[in-house]
């Protein structure tokens, strides 16, 4: 995955951190005070003062590396970590001022900035990971309500749609009957486009639900050779239709095999809705910092404004369209399981456009 060498680094950070607190604090307490103290119950309370904030910061990054917990929630704690000892450094620092003014010794203030600033240090992290957590669990319902909308509409998909499909098959099924047979090829045809509908049908019931469940498995997939296929597909499908392609190599990221669905959809999207005289579609891909970024845009006839704020929910279509409002939604859920995003524009010259992007994965045997 593409965000675990960040998880570990910040988690590395942490323990790195809690741990110089402790070596730093338990030094200082046996070069100052150690000396001082005849007492076990001091020498033990010594070492526990000076060790103790540095052990909870750093086995809150310990705790942090062994979950694979979104980075989000390790940039908050590390933010909250150092936060909390600056603040608390700062003000040791400020306490201090007139003691160093009147020549106390340096390693005694150095010793109180380190106890204060590891105290700060894990009272921000505490906070930090509380916080992450709080922002993890609005997500996590956040992806609950999503989940159960789609099980609803997946339901309510297959119940009507196959539904119509079966009964089609019925009346085809009976119209090519001996008694009444017609050597017209066209209920044989029909037949076998619903059966291809039904197919298709819960093929997407099939990806929506690994998308929401988190079963599907992921390789490392050149976009480029993908969206070539699909261009060419549907080209074949439409040749009248202008294909202006612009294409980096290497177009990397982690996905599965529905993959190529996605562009699909977006293509026949503007073949279907827009006249094929003139129309011309652009693909572009290009890698960008870390991400990588599409943009197909057309020349069509663009979207409603009515339409394409919720272009993406489930069953959502124009009112010229036959399709079953399945397409786009499709490629939301799809695109989201890669980690990624889609948006879509009207162009300012007229058309469409989307934009998707995903997270870079790098290529192999190089550093991301």
């Amino acid at each position: 995955m593409i965000g675990v060498p960040r998880r570990a680094f910040f988690a590395t950070l942490l323990v790195t951190s809690g741990i110089a607190f402790a070596i730093g604090g338990l030094t200082l307490w046996f070069v100052l005070v150690r000396p001082q103290t005849t007492e076990l119950n001091q020498v033990v309370l010594g070492i526990i003062v000076h060790v103790l904030f540095g052990y909870i910061v750093a086995m809150a990054g310990i705790s942090l590396a062994s979950t694979d917990l979104p980075l989000t929630q390790y940039v908050i704690a590390t933010k909250w970590c150092f936060g909390g000892a600056t603040f608390m450094s700062v003000l040791a620092i400020w306490r201090s001022i007139p003691e160093v003014r009147s020549g106390a010794a340096p390693l005694g203030v150095l010793n109180e900035l380190i106890i204060i600033g590891s105290v700060g240090a894990a009272a921000g992290v505490l906070v930090g990971m509380n916080r992450g957590q709080a922002v993890r669990n609005r997500e996590l319902i956040a992806e609950k309500e999503d989940r159960e909308e789609t099980l609803v509409f997946l339901l309510r998909l297959l119940e009507h749609d196959i539904g119509n499909h079966l009964l089609a098959i019925s009346n085809h099924a009976r119209a090519i009957r001996p008694s009444t047979f017609d050597p017209s090829p066209t209920p044989s045809e029909a037949i076998e486009e619903r059966a291809a509908n039904i197919d298709r049908l819960l093929e997407t019931a099939n990806v929506v639900l690994e998308s929401e469940t988190g079963d599907a498995d992921f390789d490392r997939v050149d976009l480029s050779s993908v969206l070539r296929d699909q261009i060419a597909v549907v080209s074949a499908d439409a040749p009248d239709v202008e294909m202006c392609v612009e294409l980096d190599d290497r177009l990397y990221i982690e996905s599965d095999r529905f993959v190529g669905d996605v562009f699909r959809n977006l293509l026949e999207n503007a073949v279907v809705h827009n006249p094929a005289d003139d129309l011309e579609i652009s693909v572009v891909g290009t890698v960008v910092d870390e991400a990588v970024e599409i943009e197909i845009a057309d020349n069509g006839r663009g979207i409603p404004d009515g339409v394409r704020d919720g272009l993406f929910d489930p069953g959502v279509r124009g009112n010229a369209s036959s399709g079953d409002g399945i397409g786009l939604y499709l490629v939301r859920k799809l695109v989201k399981s890669y980690g990624g995003s889609v948006s879509v524009s009207e162009r300012s010259s007229g058309g469409t456009r989307f934009r998707l992007g995903f997270p870079h994965a790098p290529d192999e045997g190089r550093a991301s």
